[in-house]
């Protein structure tokens, strides 16, 4: 399996600093790389699959749109939204529940992540597409505003908006963040990061003066 980047924490500390002038500390970096140990498959990371002692049974795929890969004998399989270790579970269980193997031992790795990206729009410096590192699901919102150029003089950061489509009719959800609060170390203890997802639309309002 394709190793995961490690990226440090003084390049996570550096990114919150374009939003809070240095004030941030790294009580926020650590807990969204803490909340982003575990990956979960996505459509489009390129997989292997192999069953030991099965040649035959052996493939190489992207995980469908839909969050499906084709397994030999078992057909499509929802892999989408599992750890790695879910995954292989779920493939052996099928392969005893339809009797084709008795004890079967599955492996699956991944060979490339799909690519993710949040959009970062409002008041920021640099508004636009923001890619999340390879190997995460998610990325903590104030570091996807850093990487957007950081706030702008005039951001309103304690009503940033959030807007996630949760299904595959176009059902939306929109959340309020209080980024003012992540960042403000006094207030810290009360809050835990928000991590945004792929595909998530952040948008910025300018104060009112």
């Amino acid at each position: 399996m394709n190793s995961r980047p490690q990226y440090s924490t003084i390049w996570l500390l550096a990114a919150c600093s374009v939003l809070a002038g240095g004030s941030y500390t790294a009580v926020a970096s650590q807990s969204a790389q803490r909340a982003q140990i575990v990956y979960r498959l996505a459509p489009f990371d390129k997989i292997s699959i192999a069953v030991y002692g099965e040649a035959d049974l052996s493939t190489e795929q992207l995980i469908s749109d839909d969050g499906k890969a084709f397994v030999p004998l078992l057909g499509p399989i929802e892999l989408a939204g599992l750890t790695i270790a879910e995954a292989a579970r779920l493939v052996e269980v099928a392969f005893v529940k339809q009797e084709y193997l008795r004890q079967p031992f599955v492996t699956i790795s991944i060979e490339a992540f799909s690519p993710k990206v949040v959009t970062v729009l409002g008041e920021v410096k640099q508004p636009g597409n923001v890619s999340i590192p390879p190997g995460r699901n998610g990325l903590a919102i104030q570091i996807a505003i850093a990487e957007a150029g950081g706030f702008t003089g005039t951001a309103k950061a304690a009503d940033v908006r959030v807007t996630r489509v949760i299904d595959d009719r176009g059902g939306r959800t929109q959340t309020i963040v209080n980024v003012d609060d992540i960042l403000n170390t006094k207030r810290r203890k009360s809050q835990t990061d928000y991590i945004v997802q792929p595909d998530d639309v952040v948008f910025v309002p300018r104060r009112v003066f």
